[in-house]
């Protein structure tokens, strides 16, 4: 994986676009097909917007890249955030638009993880 890009901004909603656009970027960096480019897009809109409370929390997005794979890391904040219920709209969502999602409470801090995987590149 490379250096992580980090993105920290205020939790709203007028911000979520910083992520989407960042994801969708780094997607198409990868190769991704059009639909994997916006499955990141949607995916990490999904798992910031479920961050944003309404208060004056931050948002922290990780994105890591390597030759095949996004990795977006989510962090908020916010003391009232809450793990996705793994029933909800929002987690299945999330669920069916990347390889791989999880998500922690880490010392009070919400995090959600998802994982992306492109194809492999000729050759390998």
């Amino acid at each position: 994986m490379s250096e992580p890009i980090i993105l920290r901004f205020p939790a709203h909603a007028s911000n979520v676009a910083l992520a989407r656009t960042t994801a969708a970027t780094l997607a198409a960096r990868l190769d991704f097909t059009i639909d994997q480019v916006e499955d990141a897009r949607l995916a990490i809109d999904e798992a910031v917007s479920h961050l944003i409370t309404g208060g004056d929390e931050m948002i922290t997005c990780s994105f890591s890249l390597s030759e095949t794979e996004l990795r977006m890391v989510v962090t908020s904040t916010a003391e009232h955030a809450a793990l996705p219920d793994p029933e909800g709209f929002g987690w299945i969502v999330m669920r069916a638009l990347v390889d791989d999602v999880r998500a922690e409470d880490i010392g009070g801090l919400v995090t959600l993880t998802l994982l992306m995987r492109g194809l492999e590149p000729a050759g390998a």
